[in-house]
């Protein structure tokens, strides 16, 4: 009997931009490619808890096309301020995305990350060893001073891209063997927009961090691959990955920016893009 791989979709952070990855998954639905792990980050969490959930492509993208920046946030009206915005919109917006009766009851592994801020150690939710809530998937997206982090259990989190905006390594370790992964930046991107707000700098911060980091794990599979091929690592199959960004640089500014034009370009620019790098999956 024919070997079938296991595969995984890893969607990363970036805010606003996540209509990306609505794109993406589009295209990957047209194309039969179902993933059997999915791993997010921040928004990505959000876009990952949603295709397990058994969200189709066309009613996560229609998620997308109804929200807008109210729907998300709000400035934080009291006192003692704990970040420049309120989420308690988010946490009503949560389930236009995601059925979380279904995510519940889901065959597909669902990873979340997020910072434990009194460790400071990534904690990852795992939908095999709890059932994912609101909760979990908002601590994932508790960008730090924009978003307040939120309460799980006796912990309290911050947005998973503070330690691992694409924890490739998460997916080879539950099993995967092909794996997508989606970035919300182009890789290798440095000519960014000078920050005009400090959120926009806060941004840049991670993007440029959270990229090194990225670049430091595809390292590392490469050599995981270079030792299966050699026969070294009997513990590891080689892992095929392919890495989707965008083609062209998505802007600082739609990270807290959610409007309906916005996401249809970013939804249609994911598709393009996927298209064209995925076309021998």
């Amino acid at each position: 009997m024919a070997h079938t791989p296991k595969r995984a979709l890893v969607l990363s952070g970036g805010g606003g931009r996540g209509a990306y990855e609505c794109g993406v998954y589009k295209y990957l639905e047209e194309a039969g490619w179902q993933p059997d792990i999915l791993v997010g980050t921040s928004i990505g969490a959000v876009n990952a808890a949603s295709i397990a959930s058994g969200k189709t492509a066309r009613e996560l993208e229609q998620a997308w096309l109804q929200t807008r920046t109210r729907d998300i946030q709000r400035f934080w009206r009291l006192r003692p301020w704990r970040s420049v915005y309120d989420t308690t919109p988010w946490r009503r917006t949560l389930y236009r995305f995601i059925d979380f009766d279904n995510l519940a009851q889901t065959d597909k592994r669902v990873l979340i990350t997020a910072t434990e801020i009194e460790s400071g150690d990534l904690r990852v939710f795992d939908s095999q060893e709890v059932t994912l809530t609101p909760d979990h998937i908002l601590a994932s997206c508790s960008i730090p001073v924009v978003y307040p982090w939120t309460r799980v259990g006796d912990a309290h989190y911050w947005d998973g891209a503070v330690m691992a905006n694409t924890p490739l390594r998460l997916a080879v370790d539950a099993g995967a063997e092909e794996l997508i992964v989606v970035l919300l930046s182009p890789i290798g991107m440095r000519r960014m927009s000078v920050p005009r707000h400090p959120w926009e700098a806060i941004a840049v911060v991670l993007d440029l961090a959270l990229s090194a980091t990225f670049e430091h794990d595809l390292r590392q599979l490469e050599r995981i691959n270079r030792l299966v091929r050699a026969g070294v690592d009997p513990d590891h199959r080689e892992v095929r990955c392919w890495v989707v960004t965008p083609s062209r640089y998505p802007g600082l500014s739609r990270i807290l920016r959610y409007d309906p034009e916005v996401s249809r370009e970013l939804i249609d620019l994911g598709y393009a893009d996927a298209r064209n790098v995925l076309k021998s999956i």
